[in-house]
């Protein structure tokens, strides 16, 4: 993998590296090294491909050229995030941490010896610790919304802490109140989707929130950088591609610029190691 500003004498207690070109990474803080969302190989698919089937494209490393991991973390009960192919490759006895909406599939999907859950922050729970990494996982308010959500990372030495929000988060509410109560006023990393992915109400409505969004939010938190996610190409077929509008940001630098935007903005490669300067 390439390296991309280190710091001379020292290891970070803080680096990414992208896995695939869409919302897989591997996040090391203080020494424990997590993978999120892993999806590598095979088709993210709704039940059938008639309702819905997306593809991978793009760079992505092989099983054989990930890092070894201390713990594996899955975010969402969606298919481009739990990828049964990808999880089943990996060692069965990997400690595995998911919210509630999620820990029933990946115990199914991956058969992990152990899954344990992350609290909702929203409702006042409170993190989990793997190694030297605090998990904390804060759902949307709306009940049916397994979507907007957001898990936030923190070296319990360092303090250093990423928040990765693959679909944005919605217009300030509780969850974003128990959120900023949480960071304390310290982020490190945003990652956060800036493609806006629009469906009809009866299938949810907005998916993705777009650029507007994505650097309302990134305004609100002032994290020091900021980084796409779940912004990759990604072919699809089936009923509910037919009724998306997808509206790409396919360069961030120029998304943001003549914005009122804190944080600067990184953008790294599949397997490119980055950490702060």
């Amino acid at each position: 993998m390439k390296e991309a500003s280190a710091t001379a004498g020292q290891e970070p207690s803080l680096s990414l590296t992208r896995v695939n070109a869409d919302s897989s990474w591997v996040i090391e803080l203080d020494g424990t090294r997590l993978l999120l969302d892993p999806w590598l190989e095979g088709f993210a698919t709704i039940v059938h491909p008639v309702i819905h089937q997306a593809s991978l494209v793009g760079p992505r490393l092989k099983h054989e050229e990930l890092p070894q991991v201390d713990t594996l973390v899955i975010s969402h009960p969606f298919a481009d995030h739990l990828s049964r192919p990808s999880l089943r490759k990996l060692p069965r006895d990997l400690p595995a941490f998911a919210p509630a909406v999620v820990r029933p599939f990946l115990k199914l999907l991956g058969g992990f010896a152990s899954v344990r859950r992350i609290p909702n922050g929203t409702r006042g729970g409170q993190p989990v610790t793997t190694g030297s990494i605090a998990l904390a996982w804060f759902r949307a308010a709306a009940p049916l919304d397994t979507t907007h959500n957001a898990l936030i990372l923190r070296g319990v030495r360092s303090g250093a802490t990423v928040m990765y929000c693959p679909h944005g988060m919605l217009p300030p509410d509780r969850t974003l109140a128990a959120v900023e109560a949480y960071l304390g006023g310290r982020l490190d990393v945003l990652l956060c989707s800036l493609l806006r992915l629009d469906l009809p109400w009866y299938l949810g409505g907005v998916a993705n929130l777009g650029v507007d969004a994505g650097i309302a939010l990134a305004n609100r938190l002032k994290p020091r950088y900021l980084m796409q996610t779940h912004d990759g190409e990604k072919p699809d077929v089936g009923f509910i591609a037919r009724a998306a509008t997808i509206t790409p940001c396919r360069d961030l630098a120029a998304a943001v610029a003549g914005r009122s935007l804190a944080p600067a903005a990184v953008t790294t490669g599949v397997g490119e190691r980055w950490q702060p300067a």
